[in-house]
């Protein structure tokens, strides 16, 4: 047995790195940027009002005076002609500066006076509300970094910078196979001894939260050619996952299959809870997963080490999820000799921020699993955690939906 992070880093150094491709930037959000962007023009282009008021000379306005209003800059208009002395120019935000200005007045700061004329109180420092020409980024600078996850604020900075065709990693083809001669669809009512399909479904939804493009190949009796015919379509894709029939029962044919099929083992369990069963395998072209049949277990497995490797071939820099470090309010329990991942409610109580264990019957309560926004993190050789301790919590995808609730 091999402990959870000899396991992902066994995973990570098997999985390549998949080839890249350019898209239009309206379908670049999600996608992972396989090179650097680069700013093409100085951010600002040019120097710009920060404000609405009054563009002026600083050396005019070194006390109380009144300027004539020499006109008006608004977005969009170019800088125009150069500020005489005495003058100012009334201006919008994200306007030019007219050449000879080099400071903005707010509009509330100031009083109007005859018709063409404004009262500036001064002094106004050269430079007040002035968004200099490339303060903020320099043209050849790199804005974006190779492996970024593009969301909706780096659309916004490719945007800027004039990419309008995107080049991102290309999205790992998933095959994924349910096994289990208890399975029935979700659409059929379960009666003697069976149960609805529910890790087809929920592992294909982690795929695609993960940037994979998941084919299912549907549930697969627990015999041994059926489940060879099965899997054998699997391996043309990038990667294969099978759920079920990964344990040590006679039906649990699953890793004997892949044997059969040229899938080259490389573990088959791990010192982990839940998902101790999990095996690992690849063939030359295909990594290969077999995840517990328990929905938890499946589910927490996939987020541990298929997850990572999505990632990694899209090319994403930052494989790891987010860890909190949160007081528990209830006292905790490890009683296998295995990491432990345990549903907890990650929340803030004032200035702290808390985990709020969450009751289970086991690796099959999908229910108590899908209320956890984070997972505790127990250490194989913690046995009792006393309440109010300090623990680390790894968060799921749900922790940003409504996790104060």
């Amino acid at each position: 047995m091999i402990g959870v992070e000899a396991a992902l880093a066994a995973v990570l150094e098997r999985t390549p790195l998949l080839a890249s491709e350019r898209v239009p930037l309206r379908q670049a959000l999600g996608r992972v940027l396989r090179e650097a962007a680069v700013a093409d023009v100085d951010l600002p282009p040019f120097e710009r009002s920060a404000m609405d008021g009054f563009a002026l000379r600083a050396a005019d306005a070194v006390g109380p005076v009144e300027l004539r209003i020499a006109g008006e800059r608004r977005a969009g208009q170019d800088a125009g002609d150069a500020l005489e002395p005495g003058c100012a120019v009334r201006i919008m935000t994200g306007a030019p500066l007219p050449p000879g200005a080099d400071a903005v007045e707010p509009v509330e700061k100031v009083r109007l006076e005859r018709e063409r004329w404004v009262g500036v109180a001064g002094p106004v420092a050269a430079g007040s509300h002035v968004a200099h020409r490339g303060s903020e980024v320099r043209a050849g600078s790199r804005v974006l970094e190779p492996g970024t996850r593009i969301d909706p604020a780096a659309v916004a900075v490719l945007a800027t910078v004039g990419c309008a065709e995107v080049p991102v990693g290309l999205r790992p083809r998933v095959a994924l196979l349910v096994t289990g001669d208890e399975l029935v669809d979700v659409s059929e009512k379960p009666a003697g001894g069976r149960i609805r399909n529910a890790n087809g479904f929920a592992v294909e939804q982690q795929v695609l939260r993960a940037g994979g493009l998941p084919e299912s190949l549907g549930i697969a009796p627990d015999d041994r050619a059926a489940l060879a015919a099965a899997m054998r379509p699997g391996l043309r894709a990038d990667v294969l996952i099978v759920s079920g029939g990964v344990s040590a029962g006679d039906y649990d044919l699953v890793e004997d299959v892949f044997s059969e099929l040229g899938v080259e083992v490389v573990f088959d369990a791990v010192s982990v809870k839940p998902g101790k069963p999990v095996v690992f395998g690849r063939t030359a072209s295909t990594l290969v997963f077999g995840l517990p049949g328990n929905p938890v277990s499946a589910q927490v497995t996939f987020e541990l080490f298929v997850r990572p490797a999505l990632l990694r071939m899209q090319g994403q820099r930052s494989l790891a999820r987010p860890t909190l470090t949160a007081l528990t309010r209830a006292p905790l329990a490890n009683r296998s000799r295995r990491q432990a991942h345990l549903p907890a409610r990650i929340r803030t109580d004032g200035e702290r921020i808390v985990a709020d264990p969450i009751p289970s019957r086991g690796s099959a309560d999908v229910v108590a699993h899908a209320r956890a926004n984070a997972l505790i993190v127990l250490a194989a050789d913690q046995r009792e955690v006393p309440a109010g301790s300090r623990v680390p919590a790894l968060l799921l995808d749900s922790f940003l939906d409504g996790w104060e609730s």
